[in-house]
């Protein structure tokens, strides 16, 4: 066979060259066209957000996450506070979004953006994360439900004594609480008007479900006691506490959710429950050697009230009825490791005043100081002397004695409470504590500083100071057949001193004759005008100076019996 040979047309160098570059042209030209979305895309996303994405209009793209959030904040602060325009039904609304709560999630929203890819050379918009109070807005919006709406009956049972009665639902008219949320976040900052529709409203219980209720629990409920087996004895809720702690009442929707009021039943049952139940104790301060130290708390234990079981107990017709349940811990409220930290360490004020022995008021005065002793006032909280003490009644030992009453001196029930209101006020003033209300005598009493003195009355004058230290303060109290001293514990911040000015505008006393049988005479006092300065000093360098001032009027000259003939009268004073 012959061999045929095939030969390429010979081509001359140069053109060898020329085509050869035109193919690498072509090469390069391809590839250029190939990566050119490639290039576009990795300038697209050269940053946190795409670029080209938008939310409500603002430009977010090309930026980082930090500054999206910056021109996010920036371009909508405006947008953010102004009223938003609404509709209840047919009635027209006006909200604020400050009122119920309606704002962007400004990070939320910047996540949500840089998820956003944009189609190349395009823009995309992006919705905004917006939150709402829904219970706010809820409420915002039934001001203008007006007329339109009917609330509708929600089914229950309640008790009368221990006769289950029904209340049996019925449909009505209104917004419904579960969709004005959605309606809010879905269209605030896109929709010229938020539209709420006034919607039908009909319970998830129905009429059938209550006789139902009324026949499987609340009849078999209290028709009988409950024994409780604890492992530290047998406890009996007698009906009448069961009756009173039995929650039969439907959720917002009106569905039937049978409960047990714990709380309402540990009242009802105290004396029965207090045989097995073991109470916590907290952790308190006592004073020893006149240094504050921690007594620490103890917990205690007490019946499981809130046990599932106690509800499915109920509806037993069993005789006796009987339903296991276990003892939980009752953790005390305070412990020592908080009191360690409340920097309650050394006295720092004490004051002293003295009475006359023997005297009804003494009484008064030894009764209240025992009631303040071991009131902690923790860093800025600010003390009542009446809140704490309460009212003083004879119940609680207060006896009749003499105190002011429409300019005179009458017997009254805690009579004299007052000499333990300025040693309170006393032992706070050289303390540093911020006086928040405090009320002077009318009359001045020469056993008190001037001006620095305090009376109280229950419901109308209050003594209240203020601890804006960092630290805790704790009252302490003592009396003598003479004295009542208040010391406060605390850590120390100031030195005080007082500077009293003169006294000013005197005024003698009249003489005035009371025929009434609870007459208390008085020798009578001069009236005065006097202001002092409370001096707060650290170091020895002075910080500040805080002004008090008072007007004193003449105590009268009470003389008990009718006035003398008129020839036989005094002269008058001058």
């Amino acid at each position: 066979m012959a061999t045929v040979l095939r030969t390429r047309p010979f081509v001359p160098p140069m053109a060898r060259r020329k085509r050869s570059a035109r193919r690498r042209r072509l090469v390069i030209a391809v590839t250029l066209l190939l990566l050119t979305p490639t290039v576009v895309t990795l300038r697209a996303y050269a940053h946190d957000v795409a670029r080209g994405v938008r939310v409500l209009g603002v430009d977010v793209g090309g930026r980082s996450r930090a500054d999206a959030a910056r021109a996010l904040s920036a371009g909508l602060t405006d947008r953010l506070r102004q009223p938003v325009a609404a509709k209840v039904g047919t009635e027209p609304a006006v909200l604020l979004p400050s009122a119920v709560g309606l704002t962007v999630d400004v990070p939320a929203t910047v996540e949500r953006a840089a998820a956003a890819t944009p189609v190349p050379l395009l823009h995309a918009d992006v919705d905004p994360v917006v939150t709402v109070d829904p219970a706010r807005l809820y409420t915002a919006l039934m001001d203008h439900l007006g007329p339109q709406g009917d609330a509708p009956v929600m089914p229950a049972v309640r008790f009368d004594g221990l006769r289950p009665v029904p209340v049996y639902p019925e449909p009505g008219r209104g917004l419904d609480r579960r969709a004005v949320g959605a309606i809010a976040t879905a269209g605030w900052l896109r929709r010229q008007v938020l539209e709420f529709p006034v919607v039908d409203l009909v319970p998830r219980s129905s009429r059938t479900d209550v006789d139902r209720l009324v026949r499987d629990l609340a009849t078999p409920a209290v028709a009988a006691p409950l024994v409780l087996n604890t492992p530290r004895g047998d406890v009996t809720l007698p009906a009448t506490a069961i009756a009173g702690a039995l929650r039969l009442e439907s959720d917002p929707d009106g569905l039937l959710t049978p409960s047990v009021d714990a709380d309402a039943l540990r009242k009802a049952a105290a004396a029965a429950l207090a045989k097995v139940e073991i109470p916590p104790t907290d952790a308190r301060f006592e004073i020893a050697s006149g240094r504050p130290v921690i007594r620490p708390q103890t917990d205690g234990s007490r019946v499981d009230l809130s046990s599932p079981a106690l509800l499915d107990a109920l509806r037993s017709t069993a005789t006796p009825r009987r339903v296991t349940v276990p003892m939980v811990a009752a953790k005390a409220g305070t412990t020592a490791a908080v009191l360690g930290k409340l920097g309650v360490t050394a006295p720092v004020a004490s004051f002293t005043t003295k009475f006359t022995p023997g005297e009804p008021r003494v009484v008064n005065i030894r009764t209240m100081a025992e009631a303040l002793r071991g009131t902690l006032i923790r860093p800025g909280e600010t003390f009542s002397l009446n809140a704490r003490v309460g009212d003083r009644t004879h119940a609680k030992g207060y006896v009749d004695a003499p105190g002011i009453e429409d300019g005179k001196i009458k017997n009254t029930p805690g009579g004299g409470v007052s000499q333990v209101a300025t040693t309170v006020f006393n032992a706070a003033y050289l303390a540093g504590m911020q006086d928040v209300e405090h009320h002077p005598h009318s009359y001045y009493f020469d056993r008190y500083p001037a001006v620095i003195e305090a009376t109280v009355v229950y419901g109308a004058l209050d003594l209240r100071l203020r601890n804006d230290a960092p630290t805790a303060l704790l009252i302490d109290t003592a009396t003598t057949d003479d004295a009542v001293t208040v010391t406060l514990y605390g850590t120390k911040r100031y030195d005080i001193s007082t500077d009293y000015g003169p006294r000013t505008k005197v005024a003698q006393p009249r003489t005035v004759y009371l025929e009434e049988s609870d007459c208390n005479p008085t020798n009578g006092a001069e009236g005065f005008t006097q202001e002092a300065y409370r001096v707060f000093k650290q170091n020895g360098k002075e910080l500040r100076r805080e002004r008090f001032a008072w007007r004193y009027d003449p105590e009268p000259r009470f003389v008990c019996g009718p006035p003398p003939p008129p020839s036989s009268r005094p002269a008058p004073s001058t």
